[in-house]
């Protein structure tokens, strides 16, 4: 049975809420000097502070993944012939994800 339109525009503003959300305190964190992000702000409307203990998740967050992204990166399996290696990274539900802009611009 498909759903109402009213209950999918509602959930639709609640996934945009969502990642407007995160992405303020993303801009939190960056603007505590938790961590650096050059491209957050592009996505922020209403910039935000954010309580320490959020702020110290998001870190613990940030820190693990981009741990986690340079060791795939760096890891140097399934090369070719001329012992290039291709890797793709696929970010589903990222939201905002500035992670595109920091390896583009490197």
């Amino acid at each position: 049975m498909a759903r109402p339109v009213a209950d999918w525009r509602s959930n639709r503003s609640a996934v945009q809420g969502t990642n407007d959300d995160a992405s303020a305190s993303k801009l939190s964190c960056v603007k505590k000097g938790y961590m650096k992000d050059d491209y957050v702000h592009l996505f922020v409307k209403r910039p935000v502070r954010r309580s320490p203990i959020i702020n110290r998740g998001y870190f613990a967050r940030y820190a693990a993944f981009r741990k986690l992204l340079h060791q795939f990166l760096n890891c140097e399996v399934n090369t070719d012939e001329q012992g290039n290696t291709k890797k793709q990274i696929l970010s589903l539900g990222a939201g905002f994800d500035t992670t595109y802009f920091h390896f583009a611009g490197a």
